[in-house]
């Protein structure tokens, strides 16, 4: 259901449609032809061309990803001490090392 309104508008562009002069009617009619001809050209590309539009945003995003991998890697948290470090800090386990062998052969006693 339309209203007055919009049926005097509809009726005011159709009327306006008809009665276009010539000179906008070959403007209209020539920018039709462009858009066709373009239109036809690019369904005729060769596929290179078409791939060449992809081809910038998948470099940069590969780009992007192999540099946030690089800086990620050394700021790693998980990064493990070598074990000659790790030994060397802990002296206090030599020390008690005579206790830890006491402990595993006696481990069966302690059980009840």
């Amino acid at each position: 259901m339309k209203t007055q309104f919009e049926q005097d508008l509809q009726n005011q562009l159709r009327h306006s449609e008809q009665t276009i002069d010539t000179e906008n009617l070959t403007q209209l009619a020539d920018i039709r032809h462009q858009a066709l001809g373009l239109l036809r050209t690019r369904k005729t590309s060769p596929p290179h061309h078409r791939w060449r539009c992809f081809s910038w945003p998948t470099a940069g995003m590969a780009l992007a990803s192999l540099l946030v991998i690089v800086l990620a890697t050394p700021l790693s948290p998980f990064t493990s001490p070598s074990s000659i470090d790790y030994l060397s800090d802990n002296t206090e386990l030599y020390d008690d090392l005579g206790f830890y062998y006491w402990l595993a052969e006696n481990e069966q006693s302690f059980r009840g």
